[in-house]
């Protein structure tokens, strides 16, 4: 059975990779800061990515992981921008 996870994927870009992908995979999580719920078979989970809360247990066996947490790189290339782009994506968690 495929599994795909997408983080912070209910924006534009998530959602259109959402669509892309549906009919490909057997499951679908969407690791999301809104409600969790399922709709249209997709499986959205609440998350912090900071705590552990039951989230986590989504990630088992899953075939492939999309990340799109982190700052927008919609935005001017500033040396203060990009210092936030790579940050917002390196931050290493105690687990």
């Amino acid at each position: 059975m495929k599994k795909l996870i997408i983080v912070a994927g209910t924006g534009f870009l998530g959602q259109v990779l959402v669509n892309y992908f549906k009919d490909e995979y057997a499951e679908i999580v969407v690791l999301t800061r809104g409600k969790s719920q399922v709709k249209d078979n997709i499986n959205y989970v609440n998350w912090d990515a900071k705590t552990l809360t039951g989230w986590e247990k989504h990630l088992e066996n899953a075939t492939v992981l999309i990340n799109l947490a982190g700052k927008s790189v919609d935005c001017r290339y500033t040396t203060e921008n990009k210092k936030e782009i790579l940050a917002s994506r390196v931050i290493v968690l105690p687990f």
